[in-house]
């Protein structure tokens, strides 16, 4: 993941993890996952005063985008 995005390696574990979750749901499509997942955090996290919450954030768009 890149490393850039994440203020330490617990921050970059909660989105590994996040990522690994939503991927054992849908296995066929990871690499459509990660990339979405990427591209949703991105900009959340540049603005983030708190970022607890970023990767609940991250993974309810996921989830939107795989249902459609």
């Amino acid at each position: 993941m890149a490393n850039v995005l994440f203020k330490n390696e617990l921050e970059e574990k909660q989105h590994e993890e996040a990522i690994r979750n939503l991927c054992e749901e849908h296995p066929e499509k990871q690499q459509y996952i990660r990339e979405q997942y990427l591209e949703a955090l991105e900009p959340m996290i540049s603005d983030a005063q708190i970022r607890t919450y970023l990767s609940i954030f991250a993974t309810r768009k996921v989830k939107t985008l795989l249902q459609h």
